[in-house]
């Protein structure tokens, strides 16, 4: 009985500080039930930077170079459970428009939807949230219009990516982001010009999230 009595003391006491401003600053405990990373949050992220088609990967292709310009839309598809350990995270589902300027190769183009799902490693009092990600896409590109390349042979490409980030939370709904990404352009054989595109690079943006839209 005493044993309880004194439970529900420290409870009151850790109840009250809080109020009161003390302990931790909610923005850096993801893992509690006002978390933006709780099931069914809904986040925009819009993240922008540059990939390089000389990595190595896959046939010798001349370069291939864009810019790229990301708008998503994600779900929280679960709540993180903090017992799983440094493993404790939650599983998001995006929907993603991409735009992307070819700065160096054949063509001016890339423009199209891609989905991915996404694992945030959630930690309580972590200000950075690390995720990993792997999503499959298409785009509309002009650069099958060079005959003189053999990487991109029709309008419609395919665009599997994945790629590793993480978000560095600077308030409740807001988080800035900075991302690595191996992104794949090809038609899958479908055209008689299918060599691919093999590229890597950056990106950077940030991410707001809207709180639950239902309960």
């Amino acid at each position: 009985m005493k044993s309880a009595v004194s439970c529900l003391a420290l409870l009151v006491v850790a109840a009250v500080r809080l109020e009161a401003g003390e302990g931790p600053a909610l923005l850096v405990r993801p893992t509690l039930s006002d978390s933006r990373y709780i099931e069914d949050r809904i986040s925009v992220q819009a993240v922008s930077g540059a990939l390089f088609s000389q990595t190595r990967l896959g046939p010798d292709v001349p370069d291939f170079n864009y810019s790229q310009t990301n708008i998503r839309l994600g779900w929280m598809l679960n709540t993180p459970d903090p017992g799983n350990g440094w493993l404790a995270g939650n599983w998001e589902a995006l929907i993603e428009l991409s735009a992307n300027g070819i700065f160096e190769g054949s063509g001016n183009i890339m423009i199209g939807p891609s989905a991915l799902v996404r694992y945030n490693f959630v930690q309580p009092d972590w200000k950075v949230v690390p995720y990993l990600q792997a999503g499959l896409g298409f785009v509309y590109t002009d650069a099958y219009e060079d005959k003189g390349q053999r990487a991109i042979g029709q309008a419609i490409e395919f665009t599997p990516r994945a790629g590793a980030g993480v978000r560095i939370l600077v308030s409740k709904d807001w988080s800035v982001d900075v991302e690595g990404l191996f992104h794949h352009v090809s038609n899958a054989g479908l055209a008689d010009r299918n060599l691919g595109v093999n590229a890597v690079g950056g990106l950077v943006g940030a991410t707001y999230h809207f709180e639950k839209l239902w309960q």
